[in-house]
């Protein structure tokens, strides 16, 4: 079962990545969030975080949290257009995993503490890194 907090996540960004809550809006402050959902003002805190880490919000000290533009490139899902009613285009194919968001959100936390994040910037040995 997924964290709690980790559904709110998920729903703050996919009203975002469709459009609901365009650029610029501003959310609710941690306070407003944590009475909304009824959850603890860290986990607010955590859910503006993990948001800010994806890069879909960005926190002004002192204005609040909001929503960042969001760009998305051509021939992503939400701007191809059917061909027909009975046929499948597969042309921009992408796999949907089961929790392909909490692997993603999970690897790129893991890269990032790390601390040798440059070095990923870098040619890789031939045989591939030791870990």
């Amino acid at each position: 079962m997924k964290a709690r907090y980790k559904v709110i996540v998920d729903e703050f960004a996919s009203a975002i990545q469709l459009g609901h809550l365009p650029a610029g809006t501003r959310l609710p402050t941690h306070r407003a969030l944590a009475s909304e959902r009824a959850i603890s003002l860290a986990t607010a805190t955590r859910i503006y975080s993990e948001l800010e880490a994806m890069g879909l919000v960005r926190g002004e000290t002192g204005r609040g949290t909001f929503v960042r533009e969001i760009l998305r490139p051509l021939g992503s899902s939400d701007d191809q257009q059917r061909v027909a009613p009975d046929v499948l285009d597969l042309n921009f194919n992408t796999p949907s995993l089961p929790e392909q968001a909490d692997r993603l959100r999970s690897a790129l936390r893991q890269l990032a503490t790390r601390g040798d994040i440059e070095s990923l910037l870098r040619y890789q040995p031939y045989a591939g890194r030791l870990n």
